[in-house]
């Protein structure tokens, strides 16, 4: 569970152990690249260690996160502000630890993948999403400070927002909506929303982190990348 920093303490173990005795690489033992893709709907597509179930969708400003005793009950936002938000910026701060910079040969990238109707002003807000917009919100802000902060290490930091993307995760929601088939959910939104009327793959996705992390994309920092078939169109 990436939210907790037990987990962010393995990666980073892992990674020196690989990386500390060994500078014969491309990157001289340096870390080049970082991605944080970890992503869930509490309850749904996967459990958590906080053992947080799936209930109503929350919301801000229907009333639906106060409960029975009239306190706004905030465990589920906490959760999501922990895995994307908390996560990004602890996996940030870790990794320019052990990235170098352009003028002895390092340098790098980090790319964070957010959704669609967080920040990025190519949407509106999506209010059945604010529990996990409350977390990819961190993300997308401090995204851009991070590449103001890093830029003259020669490190670029951008986000990529995903659109319709087959995966698991939807099989999962589409069950919890009462469907046998996630596909009827999935083409008819693509069939609404998106003009170039694909779903997003998965490889779509990772070529964009290629092209970012690559240099012919270094120069691009500090923004976000709908790769969404234009879905932010008609958002």
């Amino acid at each position: 569970d990436i939210s907790l920093c037990s987990t962010r303490d393995e990666i980073f173990k892992v990674l020196d152990s690989m990386t500390e005795d060994d500078g014969n690489d491309d990157c001289g033992g340096r870390l080049a690249v970082l991605v944080h893709n970890a992503g869930q709907y509490v309850g749904i597509t996967s459990e958590n260690s906080d053992g947080l179930e799936a209930g109503k969708t929350l919301s801000f400003g229907d009333g639906s996160l106060v409960d029975e005793e009239g306190r706004t009950n905030f465990d589920t936002m906490h959760y999501y502000q922990r895995m994307y938000g908390e996560a990004f910026v602890d996996l940030c701060e870790r990794s320019l630890l052990r990235m170098g910079n352009s003028q002895n040969g390092g340098g790098g990238s980090i790319v964070g993948i957010s959704s669609p109707g967080v920040c990025a002003h190519y949407y509106g807000p999506d209010w059945s999403y604010s529990m996990p917009g409350a977390g990819k919100s961190l993300m997308e802000y401090s995204m851009r400070i991070y590449a103001a902060k890093v830029a003259d290490r020669g490190i670029n930091v951008n986000i990529i927002i995903p659109g319709v993307t087959k995966t698991k995760a939807w099989s999962r929601l589409a069950k919890k909506r009462g469907l046998d088939d996630e596909r009827q959910m999935m083409e008819a939104l693509v069939e609404r929303r998106v003009p170039l009327k694909r779903m997003t793959t998965p490889r779509d996705i990772g070529n964009s982190v290629k092209f970012l992390c690559s240099d012919s994309g270094k120069f691009l920092t500090g923004t976000v990348v709908p790769m969404d078939g234009g879905l932010h169109l008609k958002f």
